[in-house]
């Protein structure tokens, strides 16, 4: 099977060795992979999947948020704790091919039901949205390189998150150009990184896993 599109932080190696320990997927999950392979259609991967998953499970998350949602590949591995869960999943993506990729590739999973992708831009849907969300996922940092725009998103959703839920923020690390921002899109990320670290209503770590992964537990409103 083709490669997924990725950011080696890690070790290929390493991830490859890893990414091998993470069980067989279905049909639909292996499909979407393909894909994205094929298309150039950035997503988590297997081990990233798995991780998030997870997570999920660990705070029995009933009510999730996922904020570029792509072709539904990361919304497939969180839609099934959403449907374990007897809850629901609301994704939101912009472009227009790919919200009609993941309806499908979601119904394919068995998640119509479970799963809702809605269209438009994420600041004003997520402005709409009043939640509360047990589990967000935020997967559009490298998508969104103006500042503004990506810190109101950040605290459009923290306002939306329980107290002991978890926000798990994807690429955080933007391909290692952290270490010296020389885009826009970069010092961006940076920003955000060291906001998430700071805020005070969560306790954040930042994983190496891929491209960098924040994951941030609210402990006060």
């Amino acid at each position: 099977m083709p490669e997924t599109v990725r950011f080696n932080i890690v070790n290929p190696a390493i991830e490859d060795y890893v990414t091998g320990l993470v069980p067989a997927r279905s049909p639909v999950l292996s499909r979407v992979e393909e894909h994205a392979a094929q298309h150039n259609v950035p997503i988590v991967g297997p081990l990233e999947g798995q991780a998030l998953a997870l997570l999920a499970r660990l705070v029995k998350a009933k009510s999730i948020l996922e904020v570029g949602t792509a072709t539904g590949y990361s919304a497939i591995w969180l839609g099934q704790v959403a449907k374990e869960n007897a809850g629901h999943l609301t994704g939101i993506e912009f472009d227009a091919s790919r919200h009609a990729e993941a309806t499908k590739n979601l119904a394919d999973a068995g998640l119509a039901d479970t799963v809702e992708v809605l269209s438009g831009d994420a600041r004003d849907v997520v402005a709409g949205l009043t939640g509360p969300y047990d589990f967000i996922f935020f997967d559009l940092v490298r998508s969104i390189p103006d500042e503004h725009h990506l810190l109101r998103l950040y605290e459009l959703c923290a306002d939306r998150l329980v107290t002991g839920g978890l926000f798990c923020v994807d690429n955080v690390l933007h391909g290692g150009d952290v270490l010296d921002p020389k885009t826009q899109g970069a010092r961006s990320a940076q920003h955000l990184n060291q906001t998430i670290g700071r805020d005070g209503r969560f306790v954040a770590s930042f994983l190496t896993i891929r491209d960098g992964l924040a994951v941030a537990l609210k402990v006060r409103e």
